[in-house]
């Protein structure tokens, strides 16, 4: 009993406490069942041990429902939001989570366990508008949330790629020049997804998909958009930014792409 009082008290100050510019949290007690469960993801992790980096805008106040990034780092410390977001997500009202150690050399079940588990975090601790949770990322990261997108849609309702990308089957080559992954495997931009999954991504997800001529995976990108999600019907949109490398997107991109994902 005198545990459960503890956890509770503890939860009462994180969902209670003043805005903080940053903070690496680990939560108090255990994120709760998702709206529906997928093969593809390992929701059996430690909710004790895992990390999470937060931030939320000098403006939050827990009287207001606020939107909510999930965002996935190629690197397994992530302590800080991209160059310049913090002004969009203040302007948008969007909180900020990023899970410690789910970089691109963490399994993928994983990996996608720990972006629900900081979701569903959030929602018990936070006041979320549970129709403005979106996950994010940079290069594998953007393809960890945009598989996200596939097998938990029922908790992300849009994604924001930056420089990734996959789909659930091939699609035609015109642009790529490069089809290794990260491991020198040749096997980038393909997943695996159930055909309810992919039924219910297409009606109610929507996918967003930032990149640049500098980007080394432009080709990729732009094949299995203009090849795979637009022509399969799905709620998307390319972002090409002139001048963008492999990187995060600086911020007129990011809130492009929100404005396209409250529409």
């Amino acid at each position: 009993m005198r545990a459960l009082k503890s956890s509770l008290f503890s939860l009462a100050l994180l969902s209670s406490a003043p805005a903080d510019p940053g903070q690496l949290l680990t939560f108090p007690v255990g994120p709760g069942r998702p709206p529906s469960v997928s093969g593809s993801i390992d929701y059996r992790l430690q909710y004790d041990k895992e990390k999470f980096f937060v931030y939320r805008p000098s403006t939050y106040t827990n009287s207001e429902t606020w939107g909510l990034i999930v965002y996935i780092s190629p690197g397994d410390n992530c302590q800080g939001v991209p160059a310049g977001w913090d002004g969009v997500l203040k302007a948008n009202k969007l909180l900020f989570i990023a899970p410690q150690g789910a970089g691109n050399g963490c399994e993928m079940r994983r990996r996608l366990g720990l972006g629900v588990m900081a979701a569903l975090e959030m929602t018990q601790t936070h006041k979320i508008d549970p129709e403005r949770i979106y996950a994010a990322g940079l290069s594998g990261g953007a393809r960890t949330a945009g598989q996200l997108g596939f097998h938990q849609s029922d908790l992300f309702r849009g994604t924001i790629q930056n420089c990734g990308a996959d789909f659930y089957k091939p699609v035609p080559v015109v642009k790529a020049n490069n089809f290794t992954d990260s491991n020198g495997n040749r096997n980038y931009g393909v997943f695996k997804a159930g055909t309810r999954e992919i039924d219910i991504a297409r009606r109610n997800g929507k996918f967003v998909f930032i990149t640049g001529p500098g980007d080394f995976r432009y080709g990729n990108i732009n094949d299995i958009y203009e090849g795979g999600y637009k022509p399969d019907g799905f709620t998307c949109k390319l972002i090409d930014v002139p001048g963008m490398g492999h990187e995060d997107c600086k911020p007129s991109a990011l809130q492009q792409a929100l404005d396209f994902l409250k529409t």
